[in-house]
């Protein structure tokens, strides 16, 4: 009706109403994420339309909020932060210098006269700074974190780095670590900001690093530029103890004694069955021969009281 028509007008000044329009069957929907800063640049409809022949509205979802429309009658102006152009056949949405309060959640519908031919919802999630990679380091070495993705080059502007404990950031001037736990056997170094120097290039260099000092940092160069790195310290396990260390020589003293004895066991008894086995076995042979030998002695006692041999008597 012409009233409905009016308040969507007041409502939404730079919307022209269109009742006839049709909505989109499939709706497309992304989830990015960028830096406080950044220039957002989405490609999320190719055709071969001229973008002069097309409508695309672009409104925020979660304060309902109309950003632009883009049409032959009310084309985006380039000083804008928001704009949509024609790049290469592709439908492009731009966002200039991101800022922390564009975060939210954007519907963008492009028509062609009275047909949809997409819809995209959007989830803009916006950092405040930007991630680096993380750094590994032991305790009682030297770390460097950087604040830059090219460290190599000086800065001018003044770094300020701060330390989150939680969800809480502290510069590392003010920053006081936790007490350490009471069975540690760390032990006690300076604090962290007698142990931490800010070097010309920007980054961090932390000397004689102890566990507590494993966290996320973040280095600030201006009021927009800023980076996070987390530092990883690896664990190393406590060092024995004297009594440990005595026990364990203990056990592997008995189990070398242990081991000697049983192999001895095993050898004295290997002689003694070899040397029962040869003397059974010589008892055998010298039996045998006296044996034979008592045949031989019989047998001569015999014939020498015969001149014919014993075998000529036998009839």
């Amino acid at each position: 009706s012409t009233t409905k028509l009016e308040t969507l007008s007041t409502t939404c000044p730079i919307c022209q109403p269109v009742a006839t329009q049709r909505p989109c069957k499939q709706v497309h929907q992304l989830n990015i994420n960028y830096v406080e800063g950044d220039n957002m640049s989405i490609s999320y409809l190719t055709t071969t339309h001229p973008l002069e022949s097309l409508t695309v509205k672009i409104r925020r979802t979660d304060l309902v909020q109309h950003i632009l429309m883009y049409s032959d009658t009310s084309p985006a102006s380039e000083h804008q932060r928001w704009s949509v152009r024609n790049d290469s056949g592709s439908v492009t949405l731009y966002l200039k210098d991101i800022s922390l309060s564009d975060q939210g959640r954007y519907e963008c519908e492009v028509y062609k006269d009275l047909d949809c031919l997409n819809t995209t919802l959007i989830n803009l999630r916006v950092r405040e700074c930007k991630t680096l990679d993380t750094v590994h380091a032991t305790p009682d070495s030297s770390v460097l974190l950087p604040c830059s993705e090219h460290p190599l080059q000086n800065r001018t502007d003044q770094v300020t780095w701060k330390i989150f404990h939680g969800h809480q950031s502290t510069e590392i001037a003010q920053y006081h670590p936790p007490n350490k736990p009471s069975n540690s056997t760390e032990r006690d170094t300076k604090p962290l900001y007698e142990r931490a120097r800010t070097l010309r290039n920007g980054s961090l260099l932390i000397r004689d690093a102890v566990n507590t000092d494993g966290s996320w940092y973040q280095c600030r160069v201006s009021e927009k530029t800023c980076y996070e790195v987390k530092l990883v310290m690896k664990v190393i396990t406590d060092a024995p103890t004297t009594a440990d260390s005595h026990a364990a020589v203990t056990t592997d003293l008995t189990a070398v004694v242990m081991i000697t004895i049983v192999s001895l066991s095993v050898f004295i008894t290997l002689i003694i069955s070899a040397t029962l086995y040869f003397n059974k076995g010589r008892s055998k042979i010298n039996n045998q021969i006296e044996l034979d030998c008592w045949s031989s002695v019989s047998y001569s006692g015999v014939s020498g009281e015969f001149d014919v041999p014993f075998n000529s008597l036998v009839l």
